[in-house]
């Protein structure tokens, strides 16, 4: 995946969840009857798996997994295997007579047939007020869930555990076949087609979360995780009431019955940001605390490890070999598929799953929150950035196969942003106008004024202009006319989102921690609306800067007092995603770039700052490179075209300026 913090380590080929194809020639006899209703039973002999023997049909609520170790390429890796160790399964039939409609939906038990290293099921009986007799009838068989009518219902464990080497576990991940034809021939019924075997083929997917911290800082982690998808859930339903003239000798429908719980589903009241990302349904996931089990994690000293996991400071000169900074086990979570394209009928629309997680920075010093501007009175060594809630681990768009295992890595990283550098306390029309050698004075602390407090420690100067464009510079005003650089048109991509708009950072290049990088920026609005959404901070398009990050990629939503304002104040917030947001090009705007976004994010989520629509004082010191754009003045505009060195006015004129601190919080 793009940034890695997926790995697309299929071990499809290593998954052991296939019935082996073996014959599967059904004996039947039915019992003397009087009535259509009345039961009628069915010898038959079938192929499947299994454990543990049940006198009574009741349809396994879980599959039994071992997790086994292998060397796949000289890499040694831990994947889930079926590991079945009793005599009979218990499973759930359906038939469908084709010629009129009716169907039976049974439970049914599977002896166990092992041979060597292979397995095969013999279903023994079936018991129906079907007669198989007469009509043009199909079969398919289930196993895990349990039943529930005409329907089976599943739930997958999302209490989790560590796994490890020879791990006995059950996941309710079901397993099906796909229909075959059957008919009556004298006493027996048999597959229309014996030359092609019948096959339990797993539906779901195993996603194996192991976690990591790039901070800084100190951290700790909720065990309890948010799992957000169009593509994936852990409960609903598979619904034979549904099953139709579609069903054909081979036919793979079963995904097609599957009815994700409505009740997991997250209510949008927007039918247009329904139709571009589909569906979103809500798992809660739970990573277990196993104090017999180490985790590689951070335990000494903490008395809440049962909700908790604890991370060491990431070291950036040791890099993974920081100690207690990574889990050394994974946790296994089997998920189902969910076919997404049933609620969109846009044409780009892929998987979108996004996980997010409750994490607060554990050190007893940092007690003073970045979306605070009183946190801007006090020492930066005292400050900490707002990750409760709804911090983003993880997000992905590819598609994943059933029953496949894929390694996945839930990271927290949080960097100082470029907002969080501009002294804060005061903002909007709070802030005053100055002559330029004053206004450098208060930034660096040389000259005390009452109203920009606390800047007498040194720790901040004046923005410079490599500094100031990653923040502010954006295109609403060429985006406002449905117009992009150079007189072309942009790109509208539909209601409520209006025309859209890439472009790198003006003059080039921003400051970076003293170096110079390269980053794009996505704009979306609708003409004639005061708002315009962004993507800004990343790794720029056509790998023009290859030492370039992910890490300060943000979400940004800019208010502005009117579609075509000039003046007045505007209102910039920003919410981080960093590099754990790896959505497709397909929908990654369409996800963030709406209200129905950004209504779901709590206000500690969002930084947000107000700034006059003007022209501020910039710093010409502090250079890091000869070709660095310098200019003394720049203004906070509407316009993304590159601003040409302005002038400073005749006499001694007065504008806003924007402290800046000289090195990150963190």
């Amino acid at each position: 995946m793009s940034i890695k913090v997926f790995s697309t380590a299929i071990l499809a080929s290593l998954l052991f969840v296939s019935c082996s194809e073996t014959s599967t020639d059904y004996e039947s006899k039915t019992t003397t009857t009087t009535s259509a209703n009345e039961l009628k039973t069915y010898e038959v002999a079938i192929e499947a798996q299994a454990n543990e023997p049940t006198n009574e049909p009741d349809t396994r609520a879980a599959m039994p997994f071992k997790v086994t170790e292998e060397n796949l390429s000289g890499k040694t890796v831990l994947y889930p295997k079926l590991n079945i160790t009793q005599k009979t399964m218990p499973s759930l039939v359906v038939l469908y007579n084709k010629r009129n409609g009716a169907k039976e939906v049974v439970e049914a038990n599977w002896s166990v047939i092992k041979e060597g290293t292979s397995i095969k099921f013999n279903l023994n009986k079936l018991n129906l007020t079907s007669n198989l007799a007469n009509g043009e009838w199909y079969i398919m068989s289930f196993m895990g869930g349990e039943k529930n009518g005409n329907k089976l219902s599943v739930n997958t464990q999302t209490t989790i555990d560590l796994m490890e080497k020879n791990q006995e576990f059950t996941a309710s991940c079901p397993f099906a076949t796909n229909w075959r034809r059957i008919v009556k021939t004298g006493n027996k019924l048999k597959l229309s087609n014996e030359s092609k075997k019948m096959v339990f083929k797993p539906q779901g997917v195993f996603l194996a979360l192991s976690l990591e911290s790039r901070m800084t800082l100190p951290t700790k982690m909720s065990r309890n995780i948010t799992m957000e998808s169009n593509a994936f859930c852990a409960s609903g339903d598979y619904n034979f009431n549904s099953v139709g003239t579609n069903v054909s000798d081979d036919a793979d429908l079963a995904a097609s019955y599957w009815e994700p719980n409505s009740a997991n589903a997250i209510s949008r009241s927007s039918s247009i940001y329904e139709k571009y990302n589909a569906k979103h349904y809500t798992t809660n996931i739970t990573l277990k605390y196993d104090g017999a089990k180490n985790d590689g994690t951070l335990r000494n000293g903490q008395s809440d490890l049962n909700s908790h996991i604890y991370f060491n400071s990431y070291n950036k000169s040791t890099g993974t070999n920081t100690p207690n900074t990574r889990t050394n086990r994974s946790f296994l979570l089997c998920l189902m598929p969910v076919d997404y394209k049933k609620t969109s009928n846009y044409g780009g629309i892929v998987n979108e799953t996004l996980l997010f997680g409750d994490v607060e920075v554990a050190d007893a010093n940092r007690t003073n929150y970045t979306y605070d501007k009183n946190t801007y009175k006090t020492d930066p060594s005292t400050w900490r950035p707002y990750m409760g809630r709804r911090y983003l681990l993880a997000s992905f768009s590819d598609a994943l196969k059933t029953g496949s295992s894929y390694n996945m890595t839930l990271r927290i990283i949080r960097p100082t942003l470029f907002i969080e550098r501009l002294w804060a306390y005061r903002q909007g029309n709070e802030l005053e106008k100055k002559q330029e050698g004053e206004a450098g004075q208060i930034a660096e602390g040389k000259k005390v004024d009452n109203h920009y407090p606390s800047l007498n420690n040194g720790k901040y100067r004046l923005t410079k202009f490599s500094e100031f464009t990653p923040i502010f510079n954006n295109p609403k005003l060429q985006l406002d006319d449905g117009k992009g650089f150079n007189g072309s048109n942009a790109m509208d991509i539909g209601p409520e989102y209006g025309y859209i708009l890439t472009m790198g950072n003006n003059l080039a290049f921003a400051d970076l921690n003293g170096k110079q990088k390269k980053f794009d920026n996505w704009f979306c609005t609708e003409r004639g609306k005061r708002v315009l959404y962004g993507i800004m901070c990343f790794k720029p398009f056509g790998n023009r800067d290859a030492t370039s990050t992910d890490n300060y990629k943000v979400a940004v939503r800019m208010t502005f007092p009117s579609s075509k304002a000039t003046s007045g104040v505007a209102k910039i917030e920003t919410y981080y995603l960093g590099p754990n947001y790896n959505l497709s090009l397909n929908v990654a705007g369409y996800y963030l770039c709406h209200n129905e976004f950004w209504k779901r994010l709590d206000s500690r989520d969002i930084i947000t700052r107000e700034f006059p629509l003007d022209t501020y004082w910039l710093t010409t010191n502090y250079m890091i490179q000869s070709n660095e754009p310098r200019p003394r003045i720049t203004k906070f505009t509407t316009d993304g075209v590159s601003q040409d060195k302005l002038t400073v006015g005749r006499g001694r004129p007065t504008h806003y300026f924007i402290p800046w601190l000289k090195s990150p919080a963190w």
